[in-house]
């Protein structure tokens, strides 16, 4: 008797099945795409890439120029110290260049394959911990899995995008640090006058990260021989240590700049 494969015996989800399956049948959908990679990961890549754009946008088009300003001269000052006023002039100038320039959204564009970097990255890290495990799961396969646990991503930033666009005005830290949907507890807190460690680490109390992470232990459970207890181990060993260079990160800016 021939055995059947897990391909063969695994659903057969389209694209268009697998966005919305994510977010209502993972279980089913990540055993698709486990069975079936393909090359549609790149679809909730590029839409991420698209709904940033959106977000950007509707954010940058509502700074407060002269605030985003004063904010950079601020910190030049801390980091620079004691300035001539012809160099502070000089320098605020090329400053609000720069914020201008980036209301351009064809410059902005330019940044945009960045998003590859931790969709490429973060898969590698879990082949690594598959490898030290001495667990099954292909590279390729775990990469499909993990593109697909960003479906959620896309929905945060149409609905910051949503939630901006009835605002004349936005603060600049804001639109920097993505406080603009209230979906954690460090967006509901001032950005002046809150320790910037504490801030980035309740930045991290999310309900979409939190999301993640639930979808990223199916994702990994079903692309890779890990349990669901072992897959969320490593994503929750891989989302710790983001979170930690996000309050050291945190700490420094507290340090440095205040």
């Amino acid at each position: 008797m021939s055995e059947t494969s897990p391909a063969s015996t695994a659903p057969t989800v389209g694209t268009l099945g697998r966005l919305t399956g994510v977010l209502f049948s993972p279980e089913r959908t990540f055993a698709a795409i486990a069975a079936r990679p393909g090359w549609d990961w790149l679809v909730p890549v590029l839409l991420i890439a698209l709904a940033t754009m959106l977000v950007q946008t509707v954010a940058f088009e509502r700074i407060d120029v002269d605030e985003a300003v004063r904010e950079q001269m601020r910190v030049v000052e801390k980091m620079a110290g004691a300035m001539s006023e012809a160099d502070k002039e000089k320098i605020e100038e090329r400053t609000r260049e720069q914020f201008l320039k980036q209301q351009d959204p064809m410059r902005r564009a330019l940044f945009l394959p960045l998003i590859f970097i931790p969709v490429l990255l973060v898969p590698a890290l879990y082949r690594g911990a598959v490898a030290a495990f001495g667990k099954d799961g292909a590279y390729r396969t775990i990469l499909s899995g993990y593109a697909w646990v960003q479906v959620p991503q896309v929905l945060y930033l149409l609905l910051s995008a949503l939630v901006t666009l009835p605002r004349d005005d936005i603060g600049v830290a804001d639109a920097q640090y993505m406080r603009l949907l209230k979906s954690n507890v460090a967006a509901f807190l001032p950005w002046e006058g809150t320790n910037k460690a504490l801030l980035a680490l309740l930045s991290s109390v999310d309900l979409f990260d939190f999301w993640a992470l639930f979808l990223g232990a199916i994702a990994l459970s079903k692309t890779t021989t890990f349990s669901r207890k072992g897959a969320y181990g490593v994503v929750g060993g891989v989302w710790g240590v983001y979170i930690l260079v996000k309050v050291v990160l945190g700490a420094l800016y507290q340090s440095f700049i205040g």
